[in-house]
């Protein structure tokens, strides 16, 4: 192969790469209006959108994510709403998008109670959900489109998975590779801030009344582990989120500023997991808002390989640990460390690694 014609396949191949998704399904964004569609954004006006105020936090930040991505693509940012089953009838537009995740939005219960809406495809299924036209779901709404999740990051990738596919763009790749077709490209990347990906503009919004949805994923934990992070990230993160000051006991520059944009891309990419900054960074000692924030989002924490039981070493080993990093001969004060690791790690979703290996990695 010639180095001209393995670069054209590279190229073709990037073109064709930009119409897939993070998940990877069909599509079920419109942007003309049909007898299978559903009206999100017409006529310059957008239907609201209703959360149950028992739902996640996550989950109803995701929801402030989403109506502002619409705002990105249509100019028109639709309104959110905390409602409950007895004040919808308050909805005066008649229609509304309706999000929540089963067994913890009541709202949502309500619907699937109400309507007899079959959820068994994604009930109980790690990270699934289901979204379509619902008639009637509640007093007041006529009716809906309803994003229904299995749990809370099943919502939250069924928002980010619909804001993705705001947009669409034809690739004329080579007529040896493929024949000419129209891909969907990013409405709202999941890059749109770390790369400064362009939106893609649309005067109106339609969603298929049939709606789509997505299983479990094949691979239960994916996400993110920032190594060898000096000098390059954290000099930028320096300057981008703190006022020259690292963090009081360790100089780190990753406060939970950072580490929630971190978060957002990882749950845009439907990824769920991270390891964290670790040279001079402890996670939880460089802000002690970060590991709170991480489960608040949806996020599932774990540690490197060299980090034993949710704890930053070596740089938390040397602030807190007493004598040798040798289990040998200091056992009782390294298995002290460990627990309390594991006690500041408990109210939120952890993987822990078990092991040790030597301070720095050696």
């Amino acid at each position: 192969m010639s180095p001209l014609w393995g670069a054209r396949l590279l190229l073709s191949l990037l073109a064709l790469a930009g119409g897939v998704y993070a998940i990877g399904q069909a599509t079920c964004v419109e942007f003309k209006s049909s007898r299978s569609t559903f009206s999100i954004v017409s006529n310059k006006r957008a239907i609201p959108i209703l959360v149950s105020p028992d739902e996640w936090p996550g989950v109803q930040r995701a929801a402030t994510d989403f109506a502002a991505d619409i705002q990105r693509v249509t100019g028109v940012k639709p309104s959110i709403t905390n409602v409950t089953t007895s004040s919808s009838s308050a909805v005066k537009q008649g229609s509304a998008i309706i999000i929540g995740t089963l067994g913890k939005s009541s709202l949502i219960d309500e619907i699937v109670n109400r309507t007899k809406l079959d959820v068994s495809s994604v009930n109980g299924k790690w990270e699934s959900f289901i979204a379509k036209q619902v008639s009637n779901p509640l007093p007041g709404v006529e009716s809906a489109y309803v994003i229904i999740g299995a749990d809370k990051r099943g919502t939250i990738f069924a928002l980010y998975d619909h804001s993705e596919q705001f947009g669409n763009y034809t690739v004329y790749p080579p007529s040896w590779l493929v024949t000419e077709r129209t891909l969907h490209a990013s409405g709202v990347s999941p890059w749109y801030w770390w790369a400064d990906v362009p939106v893609t503009k649309h005067a109106e919004l339609f969603v298929a009344s049939s709606g789509c949805s997505h299983g479990s994923p094949t691979v239960k934990y994916r996400g993110i582990f920032l190594n060898d992070e000096q000098p390059a990230l954290q000099n930028w993160a320096a300057e981008k989120f703190t006022n020259g000051t690292g963090a009081p006991l360790t100089g780190s520059p990753f406060n939970h500023f950072f580490y929630t944009k971190l978060f957002e891309l990882i749950l845009r990419l439907k990824g769920n997991y991270l390891w964290p900054a670790i040279w001079s960074s402890a996670f939880n000692i460089d802000d002690t808002e970060n590991q709170p924030l991480a489960d608040w989002w949806g996020i599932v924490m774990g540690t490197s390989h060299q980090e034993p039981m949710m704890r930053g070493t070596p740089i938390e080993w040397n602030l807190f640990g007493q004598g040798d990093w040798n289990y040998t001969t200091n056992s009782q004060n390294i298995y002290n460390y460990w627990v309390d690791g594991v006690k500041r790690a408990r109210p939120f979703e952890s993987i822990y690694t078990l092991g040790m290996r030597g301070a720095g990695d050696c």
